[in-house]
């Protein structure tokens, strides 16, 4: 071979390196398999040009998300049933086995199989054998990646039949420290979205503007919450004509709700659910809403009272207090449950803040900060670290017709137990929640909108460490588990991926790809944590 021959191979082969090298490094919370036209959007709210900061194209097949496989997300592993006295209506237990990729999308599948366990029963205040009939599936960024500000953008195709309610497919937002399902990281602290200190209210909010003392890096004097905001919940169900609503809107629908604490108190004048603010009551005034969108008239908040004895939570008469559900409800229709169809969140925390919801590239509801100033409450739009979840629910209080006398068991698969469902929903399952990608994208000339779960001026790590019962179950030993790098069992390379190979019949992964079988590109903060210590010093 001559000189200039063999010069050719090494540049072919240095060429064919660096092509592959470029292909195994990413950055961030960015998939590899983001195309360059979606790296940028431009805001419908204010017309600047946001920049890609999270993405996840669900291109891989196969892969899993049992907590410690994925780095991204967790599916949980347990009932939704919170054992209070306002609660246990959920009919599905979370196997994290029903949230898979397959097809180019993440799927949520919900079937009727049934889950045994042992579980507290907190009124009988004994272990008992626990059971649902249904199982479903919920992944949650909490801990892993969270957001503040921004646009969040999704492609979904909702799960069963549009014309039978039951089904409760949802993607949603929390403050970093509150952990959806966890009921003891919740309670006094959602969805609280008040910085200043009140006396009257201080025992109702965990963390209160009240606290003079700077614990687990939190900033004395500035209160915090576990903030939510619904992007979808879908409501299935018969068209037809609804009561009290505007525009003509009828199920199907679609949910779109900013809850905050501190609510309006009785005291002056809330509306009671199946009224409108303009019969003489006191609501949130110049919200705005879109085409075939509608004030939802039929919830306006939670009222959290104080607990009885025998719940697993404690919440006294002095810590109950009103939560607001700023709620708005927009027509879908059959095509939703049959193709994917794009919703888009915008948010702008600050004292200009505002949150705005898009479906199809149409406005469809907005909520601005000087709404909420109006009242004179205190409440904001969220500025808390936020994370990612996406699941589909069974509650008989979502879409559920009254029960007859006699029904209480809820189950497909015994002739008594159909008896409290709408007629067809049990032919309707399994049923499967599509969801094509998720993307966000920030301003990255605002301060205001950050990434990471522990921000300097929003911090979560340390109190999250000191009160890690709170985020786990019983039998959990840690909140999270460390994210697999290989490890799975394999017999052939492609058992591993395509970022992996099987080596004694284990997966061995590629540098940046993680999970037993290195289907997951190894997401991560590519900025330095502020907070540097990363333990709580007891």
């Amino acid at each position: 071979m001559s000189r200039s021959s063999r010069r050719a191979t090494w540049l072919l082969l240095a060429l064919y390196l660096l092509q592959n090298i470029c292909v195994a490094k990413f950055a961030g919370w960015i998939d590899p398999d983001t195309v360059e036209k979606d790296k940028t959007r431009v805001s419908y709210t204010d017309g600047k040009v946001y920049q890609l900061v999270m993405s996840d194209e669900f291109n891989k097949n196969g892969r899993k998300f049992k907590d410690g496989e994925d780095p991204m997300w967790t599916g949980i592993d347990k009932s939704d049933d919170d054992q209070t006295s306002q609660g246990r209506k959920s009919l599905q237990f979370y196997n994290s086995s029903n949230v898979y990729t397959n097809g180019g999308h993440l799927i949520i599948e919900t079937n009727t199989k049934d889950t045994k366990w042992k579980g507290w029963n907190p009124y009988e205040k004994k272990y008992e054998q626990m059971s649902r009939h249904f199982k479903s599936g919920m992944i949650q960024s909490w801990d892993k990646f969270c957001f503040t500000g921004g646009i969040l953008e999704v492609d979904v195709t909702f799960p069963g039949r549009s014309d039978i309610g039951g089904l409760w497919p949802a993607v949603w937002l929390m403050g970093n420290l509150g952990r959806a399902t966890y009921e003891a990281s919740t309670n006094l602290m959602w969805p609280w979205s008040y910085e200043k200190c009140d006396r009257n209210m201080q025992r109702a909010q965990e963390i209160s503007g009240c606290d003079i003392t700077s614990h687990y890096e939190l900033k004395p004097g500035m209160g915090r919450g576990a903030t939510e905001i619904d992007i979808i919940e879908i409501m299935p169900g018969p068209s037809g004509k609804l009561p009290i609503v505007k525009n003509g809107v009828q199920r199907p629908y679609t949910s779109m709700t900013l809850q905050v604490a501190p609510g309006i108190p009785a005291s002056m004048k809330r509306p009671p659910s199946g009224t409108l603010p303009e019969w003489g009551f006191h609501w949130y005034p110049n919200l705005t809403y879109g085409a075939n969108t509608s004030i939802n008239p039929f919830f306006y908040g939670t009222y959290l009272a104080a607990t009885k004895t025998e719940e697993p939570i404690y919440r006294s008469e002095k810590e109950s207090y009103q939560c607001d559900a700023i709620s708005s409800m927009m027509t879908i229709d059959k095509s939703y449950f049959e193709k994917m169809h794009t919703f888009r969140f915008e948010w702008q925390p600050g004292p200009k803040g505002y949150v705005h919801w898009y479906v199809d590239n149409k406005f469809r509801f907005g909520v601005e900060q000087r709404s909420l100033d109006a009242l004179g409450l205190g409440s904001k739009i969220p500025n808390e670290p936020s994370y990612v979840i996406m699941n589909t629910a069974i509650s008989t209080s979502w879409g559920f017709p009254a029960p007859p006398y006699g029904c209480t068991e809820y189950d497909c698969k015994t002739v008594e137990g159909k008896c409290g469902f709408n007629p067809g929903f049990c032919q309707t399952l399994p049923a499967f929640f599509h969801i094509d990608y998720v993307r966000i994208y920030q301003n990255k000339n605002d301060s205001s909108q950050t990434l990471g779960c522990n921000t300097k001026e929003y911090p979560t790590k340390k109190f999250i460490q000191a009160h890690a019962y709170r985020y786990k179950t019983l039998l959990d030993p840690h909140p999270l588990k460390e994210v697999k790098v290989g490890g799975g069992a394999c017999k052939v390379d492609d058992d591993c991926g395509t970022h992996g190979h099987c080596y004694h019949e284990k997966c061995k992964c590629d540098e940046d790809w993680v999970g037993s079988t290195c289907l997951s590109p190894n997401y991560h903060n590519d900025f330095s944590d502020w907070d540097v210590e990363g333990t709580l010093l007891y």
